[in-house]
Protein backbone atom coordinates (compact mmCIF):
# COMPACT_ATOMS: atom_id res chain seq x y z
CA UNK A 1 0.00 0.00 0.00
CA UNK A 2 0.92 3.85 -0.30
CA UNK A 3 3.84 4.27 1.91
CA UNK A 4 3.67 7.97 2.90
CA UNK A 5 5.88 9.95 6.22
CA UNK A 6 3.68 11.70 8.40
CA UNK A 7 5.43 15.03 7.42
CA UNK A 8 4.27 14.67 3.64
CA UNK A 9 1.12 13.05 4.95
CA UNK A 10 0.45 16.21 7.51
CA UNK A 11 1.49 19.16 4.04
CA UNK A 12 -0.93 17.02 1.81
CA UNK A 13 -3.96 17.11 4.20
CA UNK A 14 -3.28 20.57 6.07
CA UNK A 15 -2.69 19.25 9.78
CA UNK A 16 -0.65 19.68 12.84
CA UNK A 17 1.24 16.90 14.09
CA UNK A 18 1.03 16.13 17.47
CA UNK A 19 3.26 13.26 19.64
CA UNK A 20 5.09 12.32 16.42
CA UNK A 21 8.39 12.01 15.50
CA UNK A 22 8.84 12.94 11.36
CA UNK A 23 10.28 9.81 10.43
CA UNK A 24 7.21 8.38 11.27
CA UNK A 25 5.81 5.79 8.16
CA UNK A 26 2.74 4.83 7.50
CA UNK A 27 1.72 1.79 5.12
CA UNK A 28 -2.10 1.32 5.74
CA UNK A 29 -5.10 3.74 5.88
CA UNK A 30 -8.43 2.85 7.40
CA UNK A 31 -12.16 4.55 8.58
CA UNK A 32 -12.71 1.98 11.04
CA UNK A 33 -10.98 0.71 13.45
CA UNK A 34 -12.36 -2.80 13.36
CA UNK A 35 -10.74 -3.24 9.73
CA UNK A 36 -7.06 -2.11 11.26
CA UNK A 37 -4.90 -5.40 11.26
CA UNK A 38 -1.38 -4.09 10.88
CA UNK A 39 1.37 -1.51 11.71
CA UNK A 40 2.15 1.43 10.52
CA UNK A 41 -1.63 2.42 10.10
CA UNK A 42 -3.37 5.95 9.59
CA UNK A 43 -7.01 5.97 11.12
CA UNK A 44 -9.62 8.77 10.02
CA UNK A 45 -12.13 10.08 11.98
CA UNK A 46 -14.90 10.14 10.13
CA UNK A 47 -18.11 11.71 11.37
CA UNK A 48 -21.25 11.16 9.80
CA UNK A 49 -24.98 11.73 10.95
CA UNK A 50 -25.38 8.43 11.97
CA UNK A 51 -21.83 7.74 13.70
CA UNK A 52 -18.62 9.63 15.08
CA UNK A 53 -14.81 7.73 14.38
CA UNK A 54 -13.72 10.21 17.06
CA UNK A 55 -15.36 8.14 19.72
CA UNK A 56 -12.82 4.89 18.57
CA UNK A 57 -9.67 6.68 18.66
CA UNK A 58 -8.64 6.06 21.94
CA UNK A 59 -9.65 2.11 20.65
CA UNK A 60 -6.25 2.75 19.22
CA UNK A 61 -4.05 2.54 22.04
CA UNK A 62 -5.29 -0.43 23.40
CA UNK A 63 -4.36 -2.44 20.22
CA UNK A 64 -1.03 -4.61 20.28
CA UNK A 65 0.48 -2.78 17.17
CA UNK A 66 3.33 -0.35 16.20
CA UNK A 67 3.10 2.82 14.90
CA UNK A 68 -0.91 3.87 14.91
CA UNK A 69 -1.80 6.77 14.43
CA UNK A 70 -5.21 9.38 14.08
CA UNK A 71 -6.23 12.09 11.72
CA UNK A 72 -9.03 13.94 14.10
CA UNK A 73 -11.09 17.20 13.52
CA UNK A 74 -9.53 20.53 15.16
CA UNK A 75 -12.38 20.27 17.70
CA UNK A 76 -11.34 17.02 19.40
CA UNK A 77 -10.19 16.93 22.90
CA UNK A 78 -6.84 15.23 22.70
CA UNK A 79 -6.11 15.13 26.32
CA UNK A 80 -5.12 11.58 27.63
CA UNK A 81 -4.69 10.08 23.69
CA UNK A 82 -1.16 9.42 23.96
CA UNK A 83 -0.90 8.30 20.11
CA UNK A 84 -0.09 10.25 17.08
CA UNK A 85 -2.34 12.70 16.06
CA UNK A 86 -2.95 15.05 12.96
CA UNK A 87 -5.37 17.81 13.75
CA UNK A 88 -7.40 18.94 10.34
CA UNK A 89 -10.60 20.99 9.78
CA UNK A 90 -12.15 18.05 8.43
CA UNK A 91 -11.39 14.69 8.32
CA UNK A 92 -12.95 13.85 5.16
CA UNK A 93 -11.78 16.43 3.21
CA UNK A 94 -8.30 15.10 4.37
CA UNK A 95 -8.88 11.88 2.90
CA UNK A 96 -10.08 13.13 0.10
CA UNK A 97 -6.96 15.30 -0.10
CA UNK A 98 -4.82 12.37 0.71
CA UNK A 99 -6.06 10.27 -1.98
CA UNK A 100 -5.73 12.48 -4.63
CA UNK A 101 -1.76 13.26 -3.83
CA UNK A 102 -1.50 9.23 -3.96
CA UNK A 103 -3.18 9.14 -7.18
CA UNK A 104 -0.76 11.98 -8.36
CA UNK A 105 2.07 9.99 -7.00
CA UNK A 106 1.17 6.85 -8.85
CA UNK A 107 0.49 8.63 -12.02
CA UNK A 108 2.34 5.67 -14.34
CA UNK A 109 -0.80 3.22 -13.21
CA UNK A 110 -3.52 3.69 -15.96
CA UNK A 111 -6.97 4.52 -13.97
CA UNK A 112 -10.50 3.40 -14.95
CA UNK A 113 -13.56 5.15 -13.79
CA UNK A 114 -17.16 3.61 -13.78
CA UNK A 115 -20.50 4.71 -12.79
CA UNK A 116 -23.95 4.00 -14.44
CA UNK A 117 -26.98 3.44 -12.41
CA UNK A 118 -26.55 -0.47 -12.70
CA UNK A 119 -23.85 -2.68 -13.76
CA UNK A 120 -21.04 -0.55 -12.33
CA UNK A 121 -19.76 -3.50 -10.18
CA UNK A 122 -20.28 -6.67 -12.57
CA UNK A 123 -18.54 -4.01 -15.18
CA UNK A 124 -15.72 -3.63 -12.79
CA UNK A 125 -15.42 -6.88 -12.04
CA UNK A 126 -15.62 -7.95 -15.79
CA UNK A 127 -12.69 -5.38 -17.30
CA UNK A 128 -10.35 -6.49 -13.38
CA UNK A 129 -10.79 -10.29 -15.48
CA UNK A 130 -9.70 -9.79 -18.82
CA UNK A 131 -6.71 -6.89 -17.69
CA UNK A 132 -5.83 -9.48 -15.57
CA UNK A 133 -5.04 -11.97 -17.68
CA UNK A 134 -2.71 -9.96 -19.80
CA UNK A 135 0.86 -10.69 -18.33
CA UNK A 136 -0.39 -12.39 -15.37
CA UNK A 137 2.31 -15.09 -15.05
CA UNK A 138 5.09 -12.17 -15.20
CA UNK A 139 3.45 -9.66 -13.25
CA UNK A 140 0.04 -10.94 -11.07
CA UNK A 141 -0.55 -8.08 -9.41
CA UNK A 142 -0.54 -6.12 -12.08
CA UNK A 143 -4.38 -4.72 -11.90
CA UNK A 144 -6.46 -3.10 -9.14
CA UNK A 145 -10.13 -3.23 -8.54
CA UNK A 146 -11.18 -1.01 -5.45
CA UNK A 147 -12.93 -3.08 -2.81
CA UNK A 148 -16.24 -4.84 -2.93
CA UNK A 149 -19.05 -1.76 -3.28
CA UNK A 150 -16.42 1.28 -2.13
CA UNK A 151 -17.46 3.37 -4.81
CA UNK A 152 -19.01 6.76 -2.87
CA UNK A 153 -16.99 9.71 -1.12
CA UNK A 154 -15.69 7.52 1.70
CA UNK A 155 -14.83 4.42 -0.31
CA UNK A 156 -13.52 5.19 -3.52
CA UNK A 157 -10.51 7.25 -1.79
CA UNK A 158 -9.82 4.73 0.30
CA UNK A 159 -9.86 2.48 -2.23
CA UNK A 160 -7.15 4.58 -3.78
CA UNK A 161 -4.86 4.51 -0.74
CA UNK A 162 -4.69 0.70 -0.56
CA UNK A 163 -2.69 0.91 -3.82
CA UNK A 164 0.96 -0.42 -3.97
CA UNK A 165 1.77 2.12 -6.77
CA UNK A 166 3.40 -1.04 -8.74
CA UNK A 167 -0.08 -1.78 -10.46
CA UNK A 168 -0.35 -1.22 -14.35
CA UNK A 169 -4.36 -0.84 -14.59
CA UNK A 170 -6.55 0.05 -11.69
CA UNK A 171 -10.25 0.26 -12.01
CA UNK A 172 -12.78 2.09 -10.11
CA UNK A 173 -17.04 2.50 -9.44
CA UNK A 174 -17.81 5.96 -9.05
CA UNK A 175 -21.45 5.94 -7.35
CA UNK A 176 -24.32 8.87 -6.12
CA UNK A 177 -26.97 8.88 -3.90
CA UNK A 178 -27.40 12.07 -1.24
CA UNK A 179 -27.51 14.70 -2.58
CA UNK A 180 -26.29 13.38 -5.88
CA UNK A 181 -25.42 15.69 -8.03
CA UNK A 182 -21.61 17.01 -7.23
CA UNK A 183 -20.92 13.17 -5.87
CA UNK A 184 -19.35 12.01 -9.58
CA UNK A 185 -18.03 15.42 -10.09
CA UNK A 186 -15.81 15.21 -6.59
CA UNK A 187 -15.19 11.32 -6.98
CA UNK A 188 -13.56 12.25 -10.52
CA UNK A 189 -12.04 15.07 -9.40
CA UNK A 190 -10.12 12.56 -6.94
CA UNK A 191 -9.53 10.11 -9.19
CA UNK A 192 -8.92 12.22 -13.03
CA UNK A 193 -9.80 8.53 -14.97
CA UNK A 194 -7.97 8.15 -17.97
CA UNK A 195 -10.43 6.13 -19.19
CA UNK A 196 -14.14 7.33 -18.07
CA UNK A 197 -16.91 4.96 -18.74
CA UNK A 198 -20.84 5.64 -18.19
CA UNK A 199 -22.71 2.87 -19.17
CA UNK A 200 -26.90 3.90 -18.38
CA UNK A 201 -29.20 6.26 -16.83
CA UNK A 202 -31.89 4.19 -15.39
CA UNK A 203 -34.74 5.41 -12.27
CA UNK A 204 -32.52 4.89 -9.38
CA UNK A 205 -31.85 7.16 -6.38
CA UNK A 206 -34.81 8.86 -7.78
CA UNK A 207 -36.05 9.72 -3.44
CA UNK A 208 -32.74 12.07 -3.52
CA UNK A 209 -32.54 13.05 -7.12
CA UNK A 210 -36.63 13.93 -8.34
CA UNK A 211 -35.70 12.90 -12.04
CA UNK A 212 -34.12 10.85 -14.53
CA UNK A 213 -32.43 14.29 -15.84
CA UNK A 214 -30.74 14.64 -12.54
CA UNK A 215 -30.11 11.47 -12.68
CA UNK A 216 -28.47 11.83 -15.99
CA UNK A 217 -26.55 15.21 -15.35
CA UNK A 218 -25.39 13.38 -11.99
CA UNK A 219 -23.57 10.38 -13.96
CA UNK A 220 -22.36 12.45 -17.00
CA UNK A 221 -20.37 14.53 -14.40
CA UNK A 222 -17.68 12.10 -14.51
CA UNK A 223 -16.23 13.28 -18.21
CA UNK A 224 -15.32 16.68 -16.04
CA UNK A 225 -11.67 15.89 -15.72
CA UNK A 226 -10.53 13.96 -18.69
CA UNK A 227 -7.19 14.89 -19.71
CA UNK A 228 -5.99 15.23 -23.28
CA UNK A 229 -4.79 11.62 -22.73
CA UNK A 230 -7.84 10.35 -21.39
CA UNK A 231 -10.89 8.81 -23.48
CA UNK A 232 -14.94 8.60 -22.31
CA UNK A 233 -16.44 5.55 -23.27
CA UNK A 234 -20.16 6.53 -23.05
CA UNK A 235 -23.49 4.98 -23.99
CA UNK A 236 -25.29 6.26 -27.15
CA UNK A 237 -27.94 4.28 -26.95
CA UNK A 238 -29.48 6.81 -24.60
CA UNK A 239 -30.92 10.44 -25.85
CA UNK A 240 -30.85 11.77 -22.24
CA UNK A 241 -26.89 10.50 -21.73
CA UNK A 242 -26.48 12.59 -25.66
CA UNK A 243 -27.66 15.48 -24.79
CA UNK A 244 -25.71 15.54 -20.95
CA UNK A 245 -22.32 14.82 -22.66
CA UNK A 246 -22.85 16.54 -25.64
CA UNK A 247 -20.84 19.34 -24.28
CA UNK A 248 -18.67 17.75 -22.17
CA UNK A 249 -14.59 18.56 -23.44
CA UNK A 250 -12.19 15.83 -24.65
CA UNK A 251 -12.31 12.53 -26.45
CA UNK A 252 -15.69 10.80 -25.96
CA UNK A 253 -16.49 7.28 -27.62
CA UNK A 254 -19.75 5.90 -27.63
CA UNK A 255 -20.77 2.26 -27.63
CA UNK A 256 -23.60 0.58 -27.68
CA UNK A 257 -26.77 -1.15 -30.28
CA UNK A 258 -27.72 1.71 -32.62
CA UNK A 259 -25.44 2.30 -35.43
CA UNK A 260 -26.80 6.05 -35.63
CA UNK A 261 -25.49 7.31 -32.55
CA UNK A 262 -22.41 5.23 -31.75
CA UNK A 263 -19.15 4.25 -32.99
CA UNK A 264 -18.62 0.76 -31.22
CA UNK A 265 -21.63 -0.88 -31.68
CA UNK A 266 -22.66 -4.74 -30.27
CA UNK A 267 -24.41 -5.76 -34.03
CA UNK A 268 -25.76 -9.08 -32.90
CA UNK A 269 -26.00 -11.28 -29.49
CA UNK A 270 -25.81 -15.14 -30.94
CA UNK A 271 -26.95 -17.88 -28.23
CA UNK A 272 -26.24 -21.35 -28.74
CA UNK A 273 -26.67 -24.10 -26.09
CA UNK A 274 -24.30 -22.42 -23.31
CA UNK A 275 -22.32 -19.92 -25.19
CA UNK A 276 -23.03 -16.36 -26.36
CA UNK A 277 -21.15 -14.99 -29.39
CA UNK A 278 -21.06 -11.30 -29.59
CA UNK A 279 -20.54 -9.45 -32.74
CA UNK A 280 -18.97 -6.10 -32.09
CA UNK A 281 -18.22 -3.09 -34.80
CA UNK A 282 -14.88 -1.27 -34.18
CA UNK A 283 -14.93 1.57 -36.37
CA UNK A 284 -16.00 -0.24 -39.18
CA UNK A 285 -14.25 -3.66 -38.20
CA UNK A 286 -15.88 -6.35 -37.01
CA UNK A 287 -14.50 -8.39 -33.89
CA UNK A 288 -16.14 -11.88 -32.91
CA UNK A 289 -16.17 -13.41 -28.89
CA UNK A 290 -17.40 -15.73 -27.88
CA UNK A 291 -18.20 -16.65 -23.85
CA UNK A 292 -20.12 -18.90 -21.38
CA UNK A 293 -21.61 -16.49 -20.32
CA UNK A 294 -25.31 -16.35 -21.46
CA UNK A 295 -27.61 -13.46 -18.83
CA UNK A 296 -28.41 -10.70 -21.03
CA UNK A 297 -27.54 -7.91 -18.42
CA UNK A 298 -24.14 -9.28 -18.08
CA UNK A 299 -23.49 -9.33 -22.05
CA UNK A 300 -24.38 -5.61 -21.83
CA UNK A 301 -21.57 -5.24 -18.90
CA UNK A 302 -19.26 -7.77 -20.60
CA UNK A 303 -19.74 -5.94 -24.08
CA UNK A 304 -18.64 -2.53 -22.42
CA UNK A 305 -15.45 -4.34 -20.34
CA UNK A 306 -13.78 -5.72 -23.73
CA UNK A 307 -14.79 -1.92 -25.16
CA UNK A 308 -12.57 -0.65 -22.66
CA UNK A 309 -9.94 -3.64 -22.74
CA UNK A 310 -9.62 -3.44 -26.34
CA UNK A 311 -8.76 0.69 -26.06
CA UNK A 312 -6.02 -0.55 -23.02
CA UNK A 313 -4.21 -2.66 -25.85
CA UNK A 314 -5.39 -6.18 -25.84
CA UNK A 315 -5.73 -7.75 -28.60
CA UNK A 316 -7.97 -9.63 -29.94
CA UNK A 317 -6.98 -12.89 -28.48
CA UNK A 318 -6.03 -12.52 -25.56
CA UNK A 319 -9.63 -10.94 -24.82
CA UNK A 320 -10.78 -13.91 -26.30
CA UNK A 321 -8.72 -16.33 -23.77
CA UNK A 322 -9.79 -14.15 -20.44
CA UNK A 323 -13.48 -14.62 -21.66
CA UNK A 324 -13.46 -18.67 -21.59
CA UNK A 325 -12.77 -17.57 -17.49
CA UNK A 326 -14.46 -15.38 -16.91
CA UNK A 327 -17.20 -15.06 -13.84
CA UNK A 328 -19.91 -12.74 -12.59
CA UNK A 329 -19.87 -12.30 -8.56
CA UNK A 330 -22.05 -13.77 -6.32
CA UNK A 331 -25.36 -12.49 -5.98
CA UNK A 332 -24.89 -9.99 -9.25
CA UNK A 333 -27.08 -12.41 -11.77
CA UNK A 334 -25.08 -15.63 -11.12
CA UNK A 335 -26.54 -18.88 -12.58
CA UNK A 336 -26.40 -21.95 -10.08
CA UNK A 337 -28.05 -25.10 -9.91
CA UNK A 338 -29.19 -26.52 -7.06
CA UNK A 339 -31.12 -30.10 -7.10
CA UNK A 340 -32.62 -30.06 -10.83
CA UNK A 341 -33.83 -26.48 -9.83
CA UNK A 342 -31.79 -23.30 -11.80
CA UNK A 343 -31.23 -20.10 -9.90
CA UNK A 344 -30.73 -16.76 -10.96
CA UNK A 345 -29.27 -14.52 -8.25
CA UNK A 346 -29.91 -11.21 -8.60
CA UNK A 347 -30.42 -10.57 -4.73
CA UNK A 348 -27.70 -7.53 -4.84
CA UNK A 349 -29.56 -5.04 -6.62
CA UNK A 350 -32.89 -3.95 -8.70
CA UNK A 351 -34.36 -1.41 -10.58
CA UNK A 352 -37.09 -1.00 -12.85
CA UNK A 353 -34.82 -1.52 -16.01
CA UNK A 354 -33.09 -4.00 -14.77
CA UNK A 355 -35.66 -5.98 -13.86
CA UNK A 356 -37.67 -6.00 -17.05
CA UNK A 357 -34.58 -6.53 -19.12
CA UNK A 358 -33.78 -9.78 -16.58
CA UNK A 359 -37.29 -11.00 -16.72
CA UNK A 360 -37.39 -10.95 -19.98
CA UNK A 361 -34.19 -12.57 -21.19
CA UNK A 362 -35.26 -15.42 -18.69
CA UNK A 363 -38.22 -15.66 -20.92
CA UNK A 364 -36.75 -16.21 -23.80
CA UNK A 365 -33.62 -17.94 -22.49
CA UNK A 366 -36.09 -20.81 -20.77
CA UNK A 367 -38.68 -22.71 -22.33
CA UNK A 368 -39.67 -24.62 -18.59
CA UNK A 369 -41.30 -23.93 -15.52
CA UNK A 370 -40.55 -20.49 -14.23
CA UNK A 371 -40.49 -18.53 -10.72
CA UNK A 372 -40.11 -15.11 -10.17
CA UNK A 373 -39.74 -13.77 -6.54
CA UNK A 374 -39.41 -10.13 -6.65
CA UNK A 375 -38.89 -8.00 -3.74
CA UNK A 376 -38.85 -3.98 -3.45
CA UNK A 377 -37.15 -1.87 -5.28
CA UNK A 378 -35.56 1.30 -3.24
CA UNK A 379 -34.99 4.61 -3.70
CA UNK A 380 -37.60 5.25 -6.30
CA UNK A 381 -39.38 8.74 -5.45
CA UNK A 382 -42.54 9.30 -5.55
CA UNK A 383 -43.15 7.32 -8.26
CA UNK A 384 -42.66 3.94 -6.34
CA UNK A 385 -45.71 2.74 -6.45
CA UNK A 386 -45.55 3.68 -10.01
CA UNK A 387 -42.67 1.45 -11.08
CA UNK A 388 -43.64 -1.46 -9.30
CA UNK A 389 -46.79 -1.70 -10.96
CA UNK A 390 -45.79 -1.21 -14.15
CA UNK A 391 -43.17 -4.33 -13.48
CA UNK A 392 -46.49 -6.84 -12.46
CA UNK A 393 -47.88 -5.39 -15.79
CA UNK A 394 -44.88 -6.11 -18.07
CA UNK A 395 -44.73 -9.50 -16.10
CA UNK A 396 -48.02 -10.62 -16.78
CA UNK A 397 -46.80 -10.17 -20.75
CA UNK A 398 -44.12 -12.90 -19.96
CA UNK A 399 -44.43 -16.78 -19.94
CA UNK A 400 -43.94 -17.24 -15.69
CA UNK A 401 -45.63 -19.70 -13.97
CA UNK A 402 -45.75 -18.33 -10.59
CA UNK A 403 -44.82 -14.98 -8.69
CA UNK A 404 -43.53 -14.43 -5.12
CA UNK A 405 -43.09 -10.80 -3.87
CA UNK A 406 -41.21 -9.85 -0.96
CA UNK A 407 -41.89 -6.57 0.96
CA UNK A 408 -44.19 -3.59 0.87
CA UNK A 409 -43.80 -2.04 -1.98
CA UNK A 410 -43.99 -4.99 -3.73
CA UNK A 411 -47.32 -5.55 -3.43
CA UNK A 412 -47.58 -3.11 -5.66
CA UNK A 413 -45.89 -5.52 -8.86
CA UNK A 414 -48.43 -8.28 -7.35
CA UNK A 415 -51.26 -6.06 -7.88
CA UNK A 416 -49.98 -4.62 -11.37
CA UNK A 417 -49.79 -8.27 -12.36
CA UNK A 418 -53.47 -9.63 -11.40
CA UNK A 419 -55.15 -6.13 -12.63
CA UNK A 420 -53.27 -7.10 -16.28
CA UNK A 421 -54.50 -10.63 -16.02
CA UNK A 422 -51.74 -12.62 -14.39
CA UNK A 423 -53.57 -15.45 -12.52
CA UNK A 424 -54.11 -14.32 -8.44
CA UNK A 425 -53.97 -18.10 -7.25
CA UNK A 426 -50.28 -17.90 -8.96
CA UNK A 427 -49.00 -14.99 -6.85
CA UNK A 428 -48.07 -15.05 -3.56
CA UNK A 429 -46.98 -12.13 -1.07
CA UNK A 430 -44.89 -12.12 1.97
CA UNK A 431 -43.72 -9.34 4.35
CA UNK A 432 -39.85 -10.72 4.53
CA UNK A 433 -37.47 -12.79 2.37
CA UNK A 434 -37.30 -15.72 5.25
CA UNK A 435 -40.96 -15.91 4.99
CA UNK A 436 -40.77 -16.12 0.92
CA UNK A 437 -37.91 -18.84 1.30
CA UNK A 438 -40.12 -21.57 3.30
CA UNK A 439 -42.91 -21.06 0.85
CA UNK A 440 -41.15 -21.74 -2.10
CA UNK A 441 -38.93 -24.50 -0.25
CA UNK A 442 -42.48 -26.17 -0.36
CA UNK A 443 -44.33 -24.71 -3.39
CA UNK A 444 -41.49 -24.91 -6.21
CA UNK A 445 -42.07 -27.27 -8.80
CA UNK A 446 -39.23 -30.00 -9.40
CA UNK A 447 -37.03 -28.03 -12.70
CA UNK A 448 -38.01 -24.79 -11.98
CA UNK A 449 -35.95 -21.88 -13.26
CA UNK A 450 -35.92 -19.40 -9.89
CA UNK A 451 -35.25 -15.61 -10.09
CA UNK A 452 -33.92 -13.96 -7.34
CA UNK A 453 -34.33 -9.98 -7.70
CA UNK A 454 -34.74 -7.21 -5.02
CA UNK A 455 -32.61 -4.38 -3.89
CA UNK A 456 -29.89 -5.03 -1.29
CA UNK A 457 -32.13 -3.89 1.69
CA UNK A 458 -34.67 -6.63 1.05
CA UNK A 459 -31.71 -9.26 1.63
CA UNK A 460 -33.58 -11.59 -0.47
CA UNK A 461 -30.43 -14.48 -0.03
CA UNK A 462 -32.27 -14.77 2.69
CA UNK A 463 -34.95 -16.42 1.00
CA UNK A 464 -32.48 -17.92 -1.58
CA UNK A 465 -30.65 -19.23 1.73
CA UNK A 466 -34.14 -21.00 3.37
CA UNK A 467 -35.13 -22.50 -0.44
CA UNK A 468 -31.73 -24.38 -0.37
CA UNK A 469 -30.96 -24.50 3.43
CA UNK A 470 -27.38 -23.50 2.43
Amino acid sequence: MAELNIKEIAKVIQGEVLNAAENLIFRHYHFDTRLIEAGHTLFFALKSEQNDGHRFVDRLQDKKKNNLAAVVSREFDCQGIGIPLIRVKDTLAAAHKLAAHVREKFRAVKYIGITGSAGKTTTKEFVYQILSKKGAASAPDHVYRSHLNWNNWIGMPFSILQMTGDEQFAVFELAMSYPGIGEIDLLAQILKPDVAVLLNVFPTHLEFLKTLENVATGKSEILNYLSCDSAAFVSGDSELILEKTASKKGRKIYFGHNPETNDIILKEIIRDNDTTKMIIDFFGITGEFTTHIVNRVHIENLFAAIVVAHHLGLKHFEIQAALQEIKPLSGRGDINTYKDFTIIDETYNSNPAAVKVTLDWIDKEYTGAKIAVLGDMLELGEKEDDYHIEIGNFFSGLNFDRLITVGRRALKIAAGAEAAGFKSLAIESFDNSKEAGIFLKEAAGGGSVILFKASRGIRLEEALKEFTGE
